[in-house]
């Protein structure tokens, strides 16, 4: 975090010479660019800002680099080659701070502030700029309440309730019992924690098997998205005091696009999937069906059009379409047909997600946490998770280094 002491009137500074500045909508402007340019540094974890990035935010915005020039320097120029001094760091951050109390006027100001959580908490962190030191010291007094009822609402994105403390202490809401855990109950649960991904909610075989048409057309588009505007799931699943934590944020471009932060208590768990096994018998039935409905048809299919018989090459593509979707049926049927590692949580009340790229190692360290939590709550009397829990009997190749 920023030295405050050395650094709380250069803020000041930087902010009333904005705030004297003739044209505040020009000003506005210019935040948003510094804010979104330093947004998607840390969602990045990148050392430096994209210039390129910074590039196309000032052509939309139709701003120069001279735009919004003050004492302290041109803060469209300090973004894109890196401030380098504590004066062009205040700069920077006293604009991210403007951008703040900008957003929180607006009508979805709330949700698009809680949204930028994770990367100011980045930010503040590392310090270079730090957004949050900004705040307090530039802010009235009324938007930095708002500020603080909004990062109090908004999910930390920490795997532990050590982690979580420390980015309450960055938005300096730091709650003290838990910074008072000791050091050896904080790396019992730094033990039970697994990153991965979010697949979905969790459904049943008859809704996968009838949602196969939808997803025969949803998937090839998820899959262009992955690919090539980079939209990822990254999700955090631990276990905190008897309850499994699940939370994490979908991102496209780098952008965080929403966060969620599900909460499942052991004893209302009605059951625990692990599913790694036998992903060979499902793949090898589609890549027959591919090969067998892409052959045939092709050859009918051509055929057909040599002899002008439309039957024909309706038949081909029909032999086509069919490889398609039994290699679709099947993905829908056996969703751990790639071989990774995949847990499904759902809950007495119907909620339900399924996660997967999971270590396995690391999961089935969290699912041993899980039943000793669940063995123990049981001696204590209280009803443990449900006897539809299921894990595999046979371990997966890579489990336990077997």
């Amino acid at each position: 975090m920023a030295e405050t002491s050395v650094q709380t009137e250069l803020f000041r500074a930087a902010a009333d010479e904005l705030a004297k500045a003739a044209d505040h909508d020009r000003v506005d402007r210019v935040a948003e660019v510094v804010t979104d340019a330093l947004v998607d540094q840390a969602q990045h974890r990148a050392p430096a800002v994209s210039q390129s990035y910074v590039d196309g935010r000032m052509a939309a915005l139709k701003l120069g680099l001279d735009a919004g020039a003050s004492a302290s320097g041109k803060p469209l120029e300090i973004v894109r080659g890196g401030a380098r001094n504590a004066s062009e760091r205040a700069l920077l951050a006293s604009l991210v701070a403007w951008h703040v109390e900008t957003l929180l006027q607006r009508r979805d100001g709330v949700q698009a502030v809680r949204a930028l959580a994770g990367s100011l908490d980045w930010l503040e962190f590392v310090g270079h700029v730090a957004p949050y030191t900004a705040a307090r010291a530039t802010l009235d007094a009324d938007v930095l309440a708002r500020l603080d009822a909004v990062l109090d609402a908004a999910p930390t994105e920490a795997a532990t309730p050590a982690a979580e403390a420390a980015v309450r202490a960055l938005r300096g809401r730091a709650p003290v019992e838990v910074l008072a855990m000791p050091s050896t109950a904080r790396t019992v649960v730094d033990a039970v924690s697994v990153a991965g991904e979010l697949e979905g909610v969790e459904r049943g075989v008859l809704r996968r098997i009838l949602g196969t048409p939808i997803a025969a057309v949803t998937g090839p588009v998820r899959a262009v998205l992955r690919v090539v505007f980079s939209l990822r799931s990254p999700v955090t699943v631990s276990l905190d005091a008897g309850t499994l934590r699940v939370h994490g944020h979908t991102e496209l471009l780098g952008r965080t696009l929403r966060t969620w932060d599900e909460r499942f208590p052991l004893t209302g768990v009605a059951m625990l999937r692990r599913e790694t096994r036998f992903p060979s018998l499902p793949v090898a039935a589609s890549v027959f069906a591919l090969g067998v409905g892409s052959i045939l048809g092709a050859r009918e299919a051509i055929e057909g059009a040599r002899a002008q018989y439309f039957p024909l090459v309706a038949l081909g593509l029909g032999l086509l379409a069919g490889g398609v979707f039994f290699d679709a049926l099947m993905r829908a049927v056996f969703p751990g047909v790639q071989g990774r590692t995949r847990l499904t949580v759902r809950s007495r009340d119907g909620r339900g997600v399924v996660l997967t790229a999971l270590p396995a190692a690391e999961l089935d360290a969290l699912l041993d946490a899980i039943d000793a939590s669940s063995s123990g709550g049981a001696r204590a009397g209280v009803s443990p998770i449900s006897s539809a829990t299921v894990r595999d009997d046979v371990p997966a190749p890579s489990r336990h280094g077997g």
